[in-house]
């Protein structure tokens, strides 16, 4: 555990979640909703308003449905409930079982997710996947994952062995595949070409963050995207959603050019839609086009909102 983590626990404590409320179980199905039926009751939250973002539902392995089980994976510095726990709750409501976890957390602030390194979270994301399979008796799983969660919902299926193939459709926002490039700040980690690129990793080290590193150019998961031959792995279908507005992670790192994915921008269906990075966690016109990825339906028409631009 890195002494500098203490910083981040001071910046975020206050989305611990406890001091959150826990929503009730899921035991049954509820009716199933399609993806045309386009009615949505649940408004993106202010986020000067800490206290209405709620925590995630919790784990029901004995929730039934028709569809494939639903594995939310939450970005950096985030957790199960403070990310895509509302749209957690959406899905639900739609009639998906799902199902999440806070990964990649220091024992110290286990609030504080995705810092370690990425390699790390993946072995314990891959074993939260089979277990979800296992308990829930599904032949197939889906995964949905924001910015690092994205980038792990591809990286997964790709490095850890037995995931691949029990894994159908992932849909993956705003993901660094190519890079991280944090508003630029990484071209200044190269002004002194490998050296200072190797300072920058002592200090993302140092600083509690090695998934930080592990995501920018020259990191260990953008060496291992940049050296595969294929990407997306056989039977996986992969959804990549982007904002043309997204400034932390630019739609250009995150797109995959391969057959086998599908890539997105929220602009082509909601051009007036400006929501950014973090935007996309909260963003219904954004779950609507999760839900249409999960379902593989194309049908775009929808009254689009108006995400956060941040």
């Amino acid at each position: 555990m890195k002494f500098g983590v203490f910083f981040l626990a001071c910046t975020l404590g206050s989305l611990s979640a406890n001091a959150l409320p826990s929503p009730t179980l899921v035991t049954e199905a509820p009716q199933v909703i399609s993806s045309r039926d386009l009615s949505l009751d649940t408004t993106i939250p202010d986020v000067l308003r800490l206290s209405e973002l709620y925590g995630a539902p919790d784990n029901d392995f004995g929730c039934k449905s028709d569809r494939n089980p639903v594995i939310i994976l939450h970005g950096l510095s985030a957790n199960r409930d403070v990310d895509l726990n509302m749209l957690q709750q959406e899905l639900n409501k739609r009639g998906y079982c799902t199902f999440s976890q806070t990964y990649g957390a220091w024992d110290l602030v286990a609030w504080i997710g995705g810092l370690r390194t990425m390699s790390d979270s993946a072995q314990d994301i891959a074993a939260f996947v089979k277990e979800v399979k296992d308990k829930t008796g599904a032949d197939k799983v889906d995964i949905v994952g924001h910015s690092e969660g994205g980038v792990q919902a591809i990286y997964v299926p790709m490095t850890q062995e037995g995931i691949s193939e029990i894994v159908e459709h992932i849909v993956a926002l705003g993901p660094a595949i190519h890079g991280a490039k944090y508003f630029g700040f990484t071209d200044l980690w190269y002004i002194g070409g490998n050296v200072t690129r190797d300072i920058a990793k002592v200090v993302q080290d140092t600083l509690g963050c090695p998934a930080c590193d592990d995501m920018m150019t020259g990191g260990a998961v953008y060496t291992v995207f940049k050296n595969a031959d294929k990407i997306v792995q056989p039977g996986n279908k992969v959804t990549v959603i982007m904002s043309r507005s997204d400034k932390l992670v630019s739609p250009e790192v995150s797109i995959i050019d391969e057959p086998e994915a599908t890539n997105v921008y929220v602009q082509d269906t909601c051009p007036d839609d400006s929501v950014g990075h973090a935007g996309l966690m909260w963003d219904t016109s954004v779950w609507r086009l999760i839900v249409n990825a999960l379902e593989e339906n194309n049908d775009p028409v929808w009254a689009c909102e108006q995400g956060l631009p941040i």
